[in-house]
């Protein structure tokens, strides 16, 4: 509806230029009037940027090298957002309001330059830093960045003594080489300027200047900056003047702060000496020494102890130095705290002790130290991590290594966050499998305990289709019939991914009518999940395989009262997992087959010429198997066939099933990459995706007598996932029985 004006109301704050002109539409000029190829700035503030941004590709920590750097645009989207490109490469979408078209310099012009810009700068020139203390700690992001030990140099006199490949400067400045952001710097005379010039006595003051400390006349921004700059004797100098405030601040900084960070003993030593406040805070509440643990000053924080200083201060951010010197790496800093008694187990504003901060920053070493020293494993952080979760969810396998180690007791291991996961859970939800297969070797930790929600880690391995973890844990003897809160157990969660699996390939079908064209791809694709390459052995289907194989029970039913086959509309699959259940069941499950009894096994399977080793080389084109892999490169013709042997492939483990090795030669392709069990459910090569008319026995391969099957028993005796029928209406039917299960799936 439309609106009626009721009263004149006040309104907020704007930019006049930001307005738009009156009867003008916005689609008939380009936004700021900026063209692809234009130079641009940014001249806004910092805060103005980031709010302007909102709604135009927003801002990130990556896009503050746009603030003191000329980009070009290089794209104008269908928003009007203009799209600039940085000489870093980097790409940043922005909105139009906050940018300003930058004036290019004739060459004609160069001569008198422009301030600011990186071009003008060469070695040997003189440059001013700047005076701002917040500016240039801004402008130093991603150039060098900034360090407290850089606070002398404020306002400063120095010389270029070099220029990077990305324009960043490295000065000489008050007796030390600093790398400055060119913004950060103004040029005060180039390398060949003379003093005899018309600006002659300037730049005599500026060399002056560079030379020579800068009297400000605040004795307290004197004293800190001498103290800082390890200047003994104007230290002394200074606290001999009653006008003088030992703790006065400069910049945010005592005296003692800066000394503290810069490892200057002896100065310390005298502002001790002065009762100087050992306890006092900078703006972000940081104390003498936490500046030193920064520093990586361990002989300051020994002066320190000894003037009484509190070694577990705490900062605005609730950090000990022992936490800063943790994240900052300096191993001999927290030994030196550690040794005068600093608290080993004190938390930050996230809960975090320095254990969970050695975990993060991947320091073994610092991570022994704290707990020799009684570090507390148990403590959680805000987000109720202790630091063997905190290991597992980062999957830090050294840190798990050295955590189990020096476990003070062994249950702890198991101990369970608010929502019931233990370490082991987080490493299987993870696919964390060396963390994993630490904790369960080394760690003996219990492979059943069950979340809040009343799963396992097998469950939340299941679900995620980590292939490797699941094998671990089932090996290493974990139950696979417990069931969760819906009453469901892993096989459940296996065959209900792989049906979802199947219902999103229908479902990706442009038109599941055309047979011809539609239907044979998603056969193939559809057949126990065997339709992925070979090395993708995270399906759904080989997990389902593999827990059956195990001894899954197959007759389990959840709260729905469902059993794992009811939701498994895949006849072969079902077929395979009935098989490898009752083998299992049996005994019969890696037991020989017929064709193997009448043949001496044991012989046929040795070297033919070690005899140390079992056969385990293909070779081919001949397709038999004769010696083991390590004899398997002398062999030049085959032992059997006295055929020239052209390759030599290692046999490894099932594609399928991971559990047994493959034992049947895939003819014409010459693949042998499947067990029995599996072989016999294929119509196609599994890594090659070629027709199988033939398969070939292991014995047989290794010169024995076996029975070889033919396509022609496949064809007649298999069951395909979904049966191919000549009428297009029962494979549409198909479909709707496989959408309707789907249904089932989703209301659960």
């Amino acid at each position: 509806s439309d609106l009626k004006c009721v009263q004149d109301a006040k309104g907020g704050s704007f930019y006049r230029d930001h307005c738009p002109v009156l009867g003008e539409q916005n689609g008939n000029r380009n936004p700021g009037g900026l063209q692809i190829g234009d130079l641009v700035n940014i001249d806004l503030d910092l805060e103005i940027v980031q709010s302007l941004q909102h709604g135009h590709g927003g801002w990130t920590d990556g896009m503050f090298e746009t603030l003191t750097t000329t980009g070009t645009v290089c794209g104008i989207d269908e928003d009007h957002d203009i799209v600039v490109q940085y000489p870093s490469g980097n790409r940043w979408t922005f909105n139009p309001a906050v940018l300003t078209k930058a004036n290019v310099v004739r060459s004609g012009d160069a001569a008198q330059g422009a301030e600011g810009g990186t071009s003008q700068f060469q070695v040997g020139d003189l440059v001013q830093v700047c005076y701002d203390l917040e500016r240039i700690k801004l402008l130093q992001r991603g150039h060098g960045e900034w360090a407290e030990a850089m606070l002398p140099t404020l306002g400063k006199v120095g010389r270029v003594q070099q220029i990077y490949s990305d324009s960043d400067l490295k000065v000489e400045v008050c007796g030390t080489s600093w790398t400055y952001n060119p913004a950060a710097v103004s040029k005060v005379a180039s390398a060949g300027s003379a003093i005899s010039n018309a600006s002659g006595e300037r730049l005599s003051q500026l060399l002056k200047k560079l030379f020579e400390t800068q009297e400000s006349g605040d004795l307290n921004e004197e004293l800190v900056k001498a103290a800082a700059n390890g200047d003994v004797a104007k230290v002394e100098d200074l606290l001999k003047r009653p006008d003088v405030d030992v703790n006065g601040q400069c910049a945010g900084h005592t005296a003692m702060q800066a000394a503290s960070q810069n490892g200057h003993v002896d100065i310390l030593k005298l502002l001790l000496k002065q009762n100087v406040d050992v306890e006092a805070e900078d703006k972000d509440g940081d104390r003498a020494v936490h500046h030193a643990a920064f520093g990586d000053e361990g002989a300051v924080i020994e002066v320190l102890h000894r003037g009484s200083a509190d070694l577990n201060a705490r900062n605005k951010r609730r950090q000990t130095p022992l936490h800063i010197a943790v994240n900052k790496g300096h191993l001999q800093v927290v030994k030196t705290l550690l040794d005068f008694g600093c608290h080993p187990s004190l938390q930050d504003s996230e809960g975090d002790t320095p254990l969970h901060d050695a975990i993060s920053k991947k320091r073994d070493d610092i991570l022994a130290v704290l707990l020799e020293a009684g570090a507390d494993v148990t403590i959680t952080n805000n987000n109720g991590f202790n630091a063997l979760h905190h290991a597992a969810l980062r999957g830090n396998p050294s840190a798990m290594r050295v955590l189990l180690s020096k476990l003070p007791r062994p249950w702890i291991v198991d101990e369970k966050k608010d929502d019931g996961y233990t370490a082991l859970h987080l490493a299987a939800l993870n696919n964390h499998v060396e963390v994993a297969e630490l904790l369960v070797h080394q760690g003996n930790a219990n492979l059943d305990i069950q979340n809040v929600n009343q799963q396992t880690a097998l469950h939340l391995a299941v679900e995620r289709q980590h292939t490797q973890i699941v094998r671990l844990l089932v090996r290493a003897g974990a139950k696979l019939d417990i069931q969760d809160k819906d009453g469901d157990t892993p096989l459940h969660e296996a065959l209900r991914h792989h049906t979802l699996s199947q219902l999103r390939q229908l479902q990706d079908m442009q038109d599941v009518g055309k047979v011809d064209t539609a239907w044979e791809p998603s056969k193939n694709t559809l057949i126990m999940g065997l339709g992925t390459q070979g090395a993708e052995k995270k399906s759904a289907a080989s997990i389902a395989c593999f827990l059956a194989a195990n001894g899954a029970d197959l007759s389990i039913r959840n709260k729905k009262g469902q059993s794992p086959l009811d939701l498994c509309p895949d006849p072969s699959l079902c077929k395979a997992l009935a098989k490898c259940h009752k083998e299992k069941v049996s005994g019969q499950v890696g037991s020989r087959s017929p064709s193997m009894i009448n043949n001496d096994s044991e012989t046929l399977e040795e070297c033919m010429v070690c005899s140390d080793m079992k056969r385990d080389t293909l070779f081919g084109p001949c397709g038999h198997i004769a010696t083991c892999s390590l004899c398997s490169p002398r062999v030049k013709k085959c032992l059997i066939c006295k055929e020239q042997v052209q390759s030599r492939t290692k046999i490894e483990e099932c594609v399928v099933c991971s559990d047994k090795k493959a034992a049947v030669l895939f003819q014409p392709c010459g693949h042998m990459c499947a067990c029995e069990n599996c072989a016999s459910l294929m119509k196609k090569c599994v890594q090659c995706r070629a027709v199988v008319e033939r398969r070939v026995p292991f014995i047989t391969c290794c010169g024995g007598k076996g029975t070889e099957d033919t396509t022609d028993d496949i064809s007649s005796g298999n069951i395909p996932v979904l049966q191919k029928d000549k009428d297009n209406t029962n494979v549409n039917a198909d479909v709707q029985k496989l959408q309707q299960q789907l249904q089932d799936i989703k209301e659960q």
